[in-house]
């Protein structure tokens, strides 16, 4: 085992109950009794349901305050919980069934459901529609940020890192990889803020704000495994049935890592692999930093258009807060 594996490891452990501001545990928002539109948000891998406040100031300047969302989450899966316990193929299956229990109950309750999936959790909703009731899935209209593909080539870097910190479980080999703004020329994806600027707004947002992050000398680590990741989106294609027929929207990142370089025009064919007539947005991004709010406001435009609904940005407080994308 390297030399260093069991001091980052321990800084990782001890980071799962640091305060979190938006990587968290919280699933759920808002008042179901005074809409009858709900959202649903699956998070990518290792993601958590607390990634969806980012995207709250966009679905509130959108759709106004009376909206109620839900996300994908059980026990198994929780912030608090090691990346490397969470991928095995009996809590795979427990999280698809919650998944398919949770928009068969949102079904019965709303008239529709705007479904937003980070990254590779793509996969997970893929794998668990067939599962879901016709009068369900009629209701489901989709927006996938961050989008993902279902492989993920293993980078030269995870020797270096390996040697470093490394190790293997349940049969994957794991390591730690750095995030520092000045790796941003060796890898888009291992910076760890981004200085946003839309018009007059200015904000610095922080990697560790929104998914798991620790501190090992000075710098901010993540564990990742190329092959557990291959492994969750096969087990997911597995057990799916697809194209998938409903109005979606899908936003990829032009300098996306995932990627690794893949021209529009085969981002293009893979996507259309699994929706039948995706509206495919591109922004110019990293895997991390497309969900940026201009671009999730754009997106959820797009998917209301798409779905047929009119709902107009809601330009002030006094301007018909009631006005919903129930149509």
């Amino acid at each position: 085992m390297p030399l260093l594996t069991d001091l980052f490891r321990t800084k990782y452990l001890e980071s799962l109950h640091h305060y979190k501001s938006f990587y968290d545990d919280l699933y759920e928002y808002g008042n179901p009794k005074v809409t009858n539109h709900a959202f649903y948000f699956v998070p990518g891998f290792n993601g958590t349901p607390g990634q969806i406040r980012f995207a709250l100031s966009s679905l509130v300047k959108f759709f106004g305050p009376h909206i109620y969302l839900r996300c994908l989450w059980v026990r198994e899966f929780s912030a608090r919980e090691p990346i490397w316990e969470k991928y095995t193929a009996e809590r795979f299956e427990k999280k698809r069934a919650k998944l398919v229990a949770d928009l068969i109950d949102l079904s019965e309750r709303f008239e529709q459901i705007s479904l937003i999936v980070s990254s590779s959790g793509f996969y997970e909703f893929l794998s668990a529609f067939h599962r879901i009731p016709g009068k369900c899935a009629a209701k489901i209209r989709l927006a996938w940020i961050a989008c993902a593909p279902p492989w993920s080539k293993p980078s030269p870097w995870e020797k270096v890192f390996y040697r470093l910190n490394g190790f293997h479980h349940n049969g994957h080999l794991w390591f730690a990889y750095p995030n520092h703004n000045w790796l941003k020329f060796v890898n888009g994806e291992c910076t760890s803020d981004k200085k946003w600027r839309f018009g007059e707004q200015r904000k610095t947002f922080f990697k560790n704000d929104l998914e798991s992050r620790f501190y090992v000398g000075g710098l901010m680590w993540d564990y990742l495994s190329f092959g557990c990741y291959n492994w969750v989106t096969e087990n997911g294609l597995l057990a799916s049935q697809y194209p998938l027929d409903l109005p979606a929207v899908v936003m990829v990142a032009t300098d996306d890592g995932y990627w690794q370089g893949k021209p529009r025009e085969e981002i293009d064919a893979v996507i259309r692999t699994y929706l039948t007539n995706p509206t495919i947005l591109y922004r110019k991004a990293t895997h991390l930093w497309v969900t940026v709010p201009e671009n999730i406001t754009a997106m959820i435009a797009a998917m209301n258009k798409k779905a047929g609904f009119a709902c107009p940005i809601i330009q002030s407080p006094g301007e018909s807060e009631n006005r919903l994308a129930h149509g």
